[in-house]
């Protein structure tokens, strides 16, 4: 086996599906710890939530990356949950809203750890994840490798790329550079939906907004760089999309231009892995829901393969 790294999307608190996948890749457990002879582990973020194992991903995933053994980069619910715990320091309000929607996208975490004591340093260590890894042949990141967010949170970085601990307040203030930056980054570039047309998400909310496929480099119809899930049932939006020509300047800007690998996770993707460009994979396959736990074994290649790839079911 070469050396590398496997990159693992998107685990939603699923133990189950993470211990299969890591058996499959060939990771045996050593005084407890879920190692490989010659391989690392990056997780894409979206640890939590969802699945109802919170608590044995963390502990499996966190004593690997003490152990030296895994990486792990932030994704949106692990910046969501620090959000939901943290109050601003003037006027006392959670950084993120209490909201009925927000408490429902965040239930499993907080049922799966219902005493803020238990919940704490899980929170203190999602503090410490870094929002990107760039690692000179391959990059890491939860959701949208996007060069003018990253000039714009570059002022609230540590060195390890983590956020500064007088970061919080900044990034949770709504429409500023650095909260849409932020965004952008974990939870992907959002257009508005021209008049008149919605979809409804995986969670039943409808939206007005939607997520761009940013590893898209030329498009004809918005249908085709418009991130809706399933789209079976929001075939009315996908009739209108398929009549709207792509915005080609928003996919000049969007595009990514890097010349090594990009991975990530976050769009809940269905059916076989493979690719989405030479430069581009997502390792999101849903498994928070029906969906596999899916990882990429690479191994120093700079054109992706769909061979690559492994699950936990296979």
């Amino acid at each position: 086996m070469q050396p590398g790294f496997d990159i693992i999307g998107d685990v939603h608190g699923m133990a189950d599906k993470l211990f299969a996948l890591l058996a499959n890749l060939g990771y045996q457990q050593h005084e407890g710890v879920y190692q490989h002879p010659c391989r690392e582990a990056i997780f894409v973020g979206d640890l939590i939530d969802n699945g109802d194992q919170t608590v044995a991903v963390l502990e499996t995933v966190k004593a690997m990356v003490d152990a030296g053994h895994a990486r792990v980069v932030m994704g949106n619910h692990e910046l969501n949950a620090v959000g939901w715990s943290l109050r601003h320091s003037k006027t006392g309000e959670f950084l993120r809203e209490h909201s009925a929607t927000n408490q429902a996208h965040h239930q499993a975490f907080l049922d799966n750890l219902p005493d803020i004591a238990d919940r704490q340093p899980w929170l203190d260590w999602f503090k410490t994840l870094p929002l990107f890894l760039d690692l000179g042949e391959l990059r890491i990141i939860h959701a949208c490798w996007h060069e003018p967010s990253f000039a714009v949170v570059k002022p609230f970085l540590n060195p390890d790329n983590s956020l500064r601990e007088d970061a919080w307040e900044t990034i949770f203030e709504r429409d500023t550079a650095p909260f849409i930056a932020v965004e952008n980054l974990l939870k992907g570039v959002e257009e508005t939906l021209p008049e008149g047309v919605s979809f409804v998400d995986h969670k039943g909310k409808e939206r007005w907004e939607v997520r761009i496929s940013w590893w898209r480099s030329d498009a004809d119809t918005l249908a085709d760089i418009a991130h809706i899930p399933n789209p079976s049932k929001n075939q009315h939006a996908m009739n209108h999309l398929l009549q709207v020509p792509a915005d080609t300047a928003l996919l000049k800007r969007l595009a990514y231009l890097g010349d090594c690998p990009v991975f990530f996770g976050h769009y809940w993707l269905a059916g076989t892995p493979q690719i989405l460009t030479p430069k581009s994979a997502c390792v999101d396959y849903s498994a928070g829901r029906t969906g596999p736990l899916v990882a990429y074994r690479w191994s120093g290649e700079q054109e992706l393969s769909n061979d690559n790839f492994c699950t936990s079911d296979n």
